[in-house]
């Protein structure tokens, strides 16, 4: 490990925004984890209702010098679930990594999510973290802290020159998209229902889904709503393509972001 350093954290503000992204798209370039965002991604992400980034996010510097960031946010649960978490965010420059700044920023994630522990409205609190497995120094910062992983999640890719199968649906079972001013409350209830066996899951709230349906992020006619005989909804499929990501990983590509019935 290389010398450690004197490391400064101030709260995040929205003008560091551009410095934000900035650590980002330079740690994605050496990664190589195709992680990268632009100024109206992280915004759109940072202004879902419950971040509130300028409580919740700061900024690591050395010599006034920006060299990382961190972010916790309160993901709530209920009587159903049994547990709340605070998930960290965070990222050092890689020409910053191994001289305890990833140390400190996680140190200071785990203060302030103790601090807020009072906001949580169950007993038991998770504090979690997330890393690639080509993120070995993540991995190492975070079993020097005591850190366990419990679970592994992939990313599956459909990669042929032929089209995927037209799907074939049971009888009086079909499939239309997602109109606007109809159909949001009843997909986020099928959402949140379909997924609450699934591991570590918390409901998002409708203030939360409000926010991605008004986004330019989310796209009515790549939503998929299963129907049963009666026309009621019973699944839900949220695809998407993101023309400023497919410019920067330089391919085109769609996203099957969430499925469930």
């Amino acid at each position: 490990m290389s010398e450690t350093v004197e490391v400064t954290l101030r709260p995040f503000t929205w003008d560091d925004l551009p410095t934000i992204v900035d650590i980002i798209n330079r740690c994605d370039a050496v990664d190589g984890l195709e992680r990268g965002l632009s100024e109206s991604e992280l915004r759109a992400w940072w202004t879902v209702p419950g971040i509130d980034p300028e409580a919740n996010a700061f900024l690591a510097t050395v010599a006034d010098e920006p060299v990382g960031y961190g972010l916790v946010r309160l993901r709530k649960g209920d009587e159903r679930s049994g547990f709340s978490k605070f998930v960290a965010h965070g990222l050092v420059l890689p020409e910053w990594r191994g001289r305890g700044i990833g140390t400190r920023i996680l140190a200071e994630s785990e203060r302030r999510a103790r601090a807020r522990l009072d906001e949580a409205p169950t007993a038991t609190v998770y504090f979690d973290a997330y890393a690639d497995v080509r993120q070995s120094d993540a991995i190492a910062l975070y079993a020097r802290a005591q850190m366990q992983p419990v679970r592994y999640f992939f990313e599956m890719v459909y990669d042929s020159p032929e089209p995927p199968a037209t799907p074939v649906y049971p009888p009086g079972y079909g499939v239309r998209t997602f109109v606007r001013g109809q159909d949001e409350e009843v997909t986020l209830r099928v959402m949140n229902t379909a997924f609450r066996d699934h591991w570590g899951h918390t409901d998002d709230s409708l203030e939360e889904w409000l926010h991605w349906v008004n986004s330019q992020y989310f796209s009515p006619d790549m939503t998929y709503l299963g129907l049963d005989p009666s026309g009621e909804i019973v699944g839900v499929c949220l695809c998407n393509i993101y023309p400023e990501e497919n410019e920067r990983v330089g391919r085109e590509q769609g996203w099957v972001d969430t499925l469930g019935v």
